[in-house]
This record gives C-alpha cells, sequence and structure tokens, in this order.
C-alpha cells in the first residue's frame, strides 16, 4: 500500500521556515526537521530550495488572481463595494494561506530578479492595474473624491493591505471580515473625502516659504 504524500506538510513547513528566517537563512534541513522527516526526503519532492519558494508562493498567487476575475466580474456593484469586497478577499487569502502569502510579499524583491518568476511579476502587476482602475472609475463616477491621481491612491490602498505581513495573524473567518471592514472604513475616509482635504492643505501657508 502506498504511503501518503508528505507534500502538504512540507509545503506548511517551508512556508513557516521562509517566513521566520527569510530566504537566505532558511534549509532544507530546517524544512525537513519541522516536518519529522530526513533532509534528503525533501529531495523526493523538490531539486532545491528555490523550487519550494515558488511552491509556496504559487498558491496564493494564484488564489488571489482567480477571486479578483471574479470580483471584475461583477459589473452590478458600485465601487465602494467592490473595493470593499477586494479589501476582505486581500484580509482572507492572507488567512487561508497563512503565512504563504506573506512569504510571497516579504520576497518579491527576490523574485522580480529571477526569471523563473517572471508569471508572478505579471500576476502583481495585474493586480495593482485592478486597483488602480477601481480607483479611478470611483473617481470617474463622484464616488470618491481623490487627494491624488488614482495611480498613487491605489498604491497607498494596497501598500496598507500589504504592510499587515507585520502583524497580522488569523484570528478566524468572523475576526477577520470585521478587520477588512475596518481597515476599508479607514481607507475610504480617504477615498471620499481626499479631495476636499487636498483643497483645505492647500489653502493653509506652507511654512517654507519665507515673505521678504
Amino acid at each position: 500500500m502506498p504511503r501518503p504524500s508528505r507534500w502538504p506538510e512540507i509545503l506548511q513547513a517551508a512556508g513557516q521556515e521562509f517566513r521566520e528566517h527569510g530566504y537566505e537563512n532558511a534549509t532544507l534541513e530546517g524544512i525537513a526537521t519541522r516536518v519529522g522527516i530526513l533532509k534528503g526526503s525533501v529531495y523526493n519532492y523538490v531539486d532545491s530550495k528555490e523550487d519550494l519558494l515558488l511552491a509556496v508562493v504559487e498558491q496564493p498567487a494564484r488564489a488571489l488572481l482567480a477571486e479578483l476575475d471574479r470580483l471584475l466580474a461583477d459589473a452590478d456593484s458600485g465601487v465602494a463595494v467592490r473595493l470593499r469586497e477586494l479589501v476582505r478577499m486581500q484580509v482572507r487569502i492572507f488567512s487561508e494561506y497563512y503565512p504563504a502569502a506573506f512569504v510571497y510579499l516579504e520576497h518579491l524583491g527576490r523574485l522580480e530578479l529571477s526569471p523563473r518568476f517572471a508569471e508572478f511579476r505579471r500576476m502583481d502587476a495585474r493586480y495593482m492595474e485592478a486597483v488602480e482602475a477601481l480607483v479611478a472609475e470611483g473617481a470617474a463616477s463622484g464616488e470618491f473624491s481623490l487627494a491624488a491621481e488614482p495611480r498613487i491612491v491605489a498604491r497607498a490602498l494596497v501598500g496598507m493591505v500589504d504592510w499587515m505581513q507585520h502583524w497580522f495573524t488569523p484570528h478566524g473567518e468572523e475576526a477577520d471580515i470585521r478587520l477588512a471592514d475596518q481597515l476599508f472604513a479607514l481607507a475610504l475616509g480617504g477615498l471620499a473625502a481626499g479631495g476636499s482635504m487636498r483643497a483645505m492643505l492647500g489653502a493653509l501657508p506652507d511654512p517654507l516659504v519665507v515673505e521678504t
């Protein structure tokens, strides 16, 4: 009778190892120890540590794009509703693929250097373009009054959510949705009132300008 595959355990252990030690300091021996197998057994599944990094980040990256496609296909909902769902979706993926999703964010720089990860660079660019398009649509429809151009606003929104890698741990579906809505409420204040805030700031005297 064939033995069950240890691949799911190896993936989870690799995610933990990369999360705690970073790619450079993570070792196949450390990953094997977490699973309770010999280091040589890991080579039954992958040829290198980079193969493991690729496998760890692939699942959350593809899950995110699949959810994004579903969200963008919803043309009947307002932009604010879709952006709220995008934040909820992101937090849900952070939770379901913890810590693999954060390994992806932490190692984006390394992924950009390797030709093997070109597809992930395209995924990241597509995600940012989708967020920017939603922000621009909201500004055009009058739902949003932006403090800056859509490109900057989109990057600020994504940056706020991505920063969760430094402090977030899953607490269950209900708590995670509540957290996502709190983050979106914070962002929505800026999206709705950013233009008036920019006008108010523009009317303030500039302390760097010295009158002569």
